[in-house]
C-alpha cells in the first residue's frame, strides 16, 4: 500500500458530505474549514492519523497522503475507512 491514495467520483456534494460525516462518525477535523487543501486529523485511542488532503473540484477527485499514523492502524484500514465514507456518500 502507498502513503498516498486518490479517490475519483468525489463530486463537491460528496466532498461535504464525506467531511460531515468524517467529522460525526469519528471526529475527524478538516482544517483549514472550507479549503480544498489542508489536514485531516482524527484521535483514535490508539492514537493520532494525520492525513494532507487536496480536493479537486474540478477533476471531482480528492488525494489524501498519510502524514503520521499510529503502528496499530494500517494502510489498507485508513483507506478502506474513507472509500466507505465516499461511497455512503455516494449513495445519498
Amino acid at each position: 500500500m502507498s502513503k498516498s491514495k486518490t479517490f475519483n467520483g468525489v463530486t463537491p456534494s460528496i466532498w461535504e458530505c464525506v467531511k460531515a460525516t468524517s467529522l460525526k462518525e469519528h471526529g475527524t477535523v478538516y482544517a483549514p474549514p472550507g479549503a480544498n487543501t489542508g489536514t485531516a486529523k482524527t484521535s483514535t485511542i490508539v492514537g493520532e492519523v494525520l492525513l494532507e488532503f487536496n480536493f479537486n473540484p474540478t477533476s471531482n477527485s480528492v488525494a489524501y497522503t498519510i502524514i503520521k499514523k499510529p503502528g496499530l492502524a494500517s494502510e489498507s484500514q485508513i483507506w478502506n475507512g474513507i472509500e466507505a465514507t465516499i461511497k455512503g456518500c455516494s449513495k445519498k
